[in-house]
């Protein structure tokens, strides 16, 4: 059963199907609010109410086939939202928590500065910008993928990577200096 067929199902109210659906997307909207917050309880606090958003208004989406995107901006909401309730600076203190990471392999005097410099400079990024640089770094997806989700142009998203990625460049290299 694809994600469409599952998607019509849990919003006839198939519990079964609907926790299906959910167990393919948890992990990427798990990574998507940690981006965002940099901290795992917060992150699991997001998932856990888009979750709940998305059960109680599934039967509100009208195109199956835009599930993904729509649960993504969920998350994404969810996840800004968030941030500006807590109104804090948010530090990364819980680097082991970033799967894409063998600490084995990791050189504690260069490569973790390197990591937390790198997420204090995304941080750093406009909320757009920043978005658009988790979705496409983080999240793999493309430029065409990007410009559906967020409503805005393709040219509008290149520009927004374009401008994030030279600004990071430039924090980066004084960070290193």
């Amino acid at each position: 059963m694809n994600d469409i067929d599952r998607v019509i199902k849990a919003q006839k109210g198939d519990d079964i199907a609907f926790s299906e659906l959910i167990k393919c997307h948890k992990e990427n909207l798990y990574k998507i609010a940690f981006a965002y917050l940099k901290n795992e309880q917060e992150a699991l606090d997001v998932v856990g109410d888009t979750i709940y958003k998305v059960y109680i208004d599934i039967d509100k989406l009208k195109n199956p086939e835009f599930f993904k995107t729509w649960i993504t901006r969920i998350v994404i909401n969810n996840s800004i939202n968030r941030l500006k309730k807590n109104n804090r600076v948010i530090l990364i203190d819980e680097y082991e928590k970033i799967d894409n990471f063998n600490f084995n392999d990791l050189d504690i005097e260069t490569d973790i500065p390197k990591c937390i410099d790198l997420y204090n400079a995304i941080d750093s990024l406009n909320v757009k910008s920043k978005t658009i640089i988790i979705l496409k770094y983080f999240q793999d997806m493309t430029i065409s993928e990007i410009s559906k989700l967020l409503e805005i142009p393709e040219g509008t998203v290149k520009v927004y990577i374009h401008r994030a990625l030279k600004k990071l460049k430039i924090q980066l290299r004084e960070e290193f200096a």
